[in-house]
C-alpha cells in the first residue's frame, strides 16, 4: 500500500472548529514559520511565497503543542514529519473508516513469527489494515532523528516508520515498539509518542519507552533465550543459536550490537528489508 498525497490548504477548515479559530491557528503557524531556521526551510521547500501551502500540513498534526519555538533544527523537521503521517492518516482513514479491534502481546507474537522468515515485507500493512491499524512508510526529510511515532487519529491506533535505518532487525523493532505503545499505553496516544532510536544504548529514556522496548525485545528474542545468546563472542556461535532457537540472524545479530554497542562486528549478518514505499 503505497501512498502519496498532496495536502493543500483547501482541507484546512475541515480540522478546526470555526472561522475564529482557523484564524488564531493561522497566527500560531505564521509565528512558527517566522521562527524557522532558514537551512529548514530550504529543506522542506518553504519559501515567503508558497508558505501558506503548509499551513494544512500544520493543522493535521493532532498534537499542537509540538509546533512551539524549538530548540533545535531537527525538531521542526520532525514536526513536518509527523504532521504529513497524521494528514495520510486521516485520508486513509476517510476512505476506509476501519474498526479497531483491540491487540494483544500475543498479536504481536504472531505477527512477527509468521513473517519472520522473510526479508520481504510488503504485506505487513494489510495485516495490520485488518485490525484497523492504519501503518505508514514515511521517509523523513534527509538528517532528521526520527524513527517511528505512535498516535491516535479518529479514535484509530495509527503507527508510522521513517525507514531511516534499513536492516531487518531495525525494521521489526521499530515496528515492534510502536505496537507495544498500542497495547500498553493507548491512553496516553491522543499525543503522538514519537522514537529516535540511535544506535547507542539509551540510558535516560522514559519508563514507558522502557516498556514499549522490553516488549518488543522479548517478543524477537525471548528471555530464557537471550540469557544464553547474550554470551555469544563470534559469527560461529551466533549462526549455532540462531538454528537452535529458529531465530533469525539478523536478528540476534542486532541485539548483540546493541547491547555490546559493537555494530561493526556482525554487520554481514544484519539483512536489509523489503516494503513498499
Amino acid at each position: 500500500m503505497s501512498i502519496e498525497l498532496d495536502l493543500e490548504v483547501t482541507s484546512a477548515s475541515a480540522n478546526v472548529g470555526s472561522a475564529y479559530d482557523l484564524y488564531t491557528e493561522f497566527n500560531k503557524f505564521y509565528y512558527y514559520i517566522k521562527e524557522m531556521p532558514a537551512t529548514i526551510k530550504t529543506k522542506l521547500g518553504i519559501t515567503d511565497e508558497n508558505y501558506q501551502n503548509f499551513f494544512s500540513i500544520y493543522l493535521n498534526n493532532p498534537n499542537k503543542s509540538l509546533f512551539k519555538k524549538n530548540d533545535s533544527a531537527d525538531d521542526y523537521l520532525v514536526d513536518y514529519w509527523v504532521s504529513t503521517v497524521g494528514g495520510k492518516a486521516k485520508f486513509l482513514d476517510g476512505f476506509l473508516n476501519k474498526k479497531y479491534r483491540v491487540i494483544g502481546r500475543d498479536f504481536l507474537q504472531n505477527l512477527y513469527v509468521e513473517n519472520i522468515k522473510s526479508t520481504n515485507l510488503y504485506n505487513i500493512q494489510n495485516i495490520l489494515l485488518e485490525q484497523g491499524i492504519y501503518l505508514i512508510f514515511e521517509e523523513a526529510k534527509p538528517g532528521t532523528k526520527v524513527d517511528g511515532v505512535s498516535l491516535i487519529i479518529n479514535e484509530k491506533p495509527v503507527i508510522a516508520m521513517s525507514l531511516r535505518l534499513k536492516n531487518l532487525d531495525s525494521f521489526w523493532f521499530t515496528l515492534l515498539h510502536e505496537l507495544a505503545h498500542i497495547v500498553l499505553h493507548y491512553e496516553l496516544l491522543n499525543e503522538p509518542i514519537v522514537d529516535y532510536f540511535d544506535e547507542e544504548n539509551q540510558n535516560d529514556i522514559s519508563r514507558v519507552e522502557q516498556q514499549a522496548n522490553r516488549l518488543a525485545q522479548d517478543v524477537m528474542i525471548p528471555k530464557a533465550y537471550w540469557r544464553t545468546i547474550q554470551t555469544i563472542r563470534n559469527e560461529s556461535d551466533l549462526k549455532n543459536y540462531s538454528k537452535l532457537y529458529d531465530i533469525h540472524p539478523s536478528i540476534i545479530a542486532g541485539r548483540l550490537s546493541y547491547e555490546n554497542n559493537e555494530w561493526p562486528k556482525y554487520s554481514t549478518l544484519r539483512a536489509e528489508y523489503k516494503v513498499s514505499v
